[in-house]
């Protein structure tokens, strides 16, 4: 497995714990793996004005993605 590192900064580290907890993910990398997975779904199906719509609570939230 190929090992990259890079920097985040605070406000980004602070995110990245929020949603360890939130999810119960082991670490950070669980984190940003299943993000990398989130923004997968959401490429396909993004719209042709790079939008994507959300259903929260029987109401759709246009949101742009690009």
């Amino acid at each position: 497995m190929a090992v990259t590192s890079f920097n985040i900064d605070e406000k980004m580290d602070k995110t990245l714990e929020d949603l360890k907890q939130h999810y119960g993910a082991s670490s950070k990398a669980e984190v940003l793996r299943k993000a990398i997975a989130l923004l997968n779904i959401a490429k396909n199906a993004e719209q042709p004005d790079g939008s994507i719509v959300i259903r929260k609570k029987d109401e759709d939230l246009k949101v742009i993605v690009r």
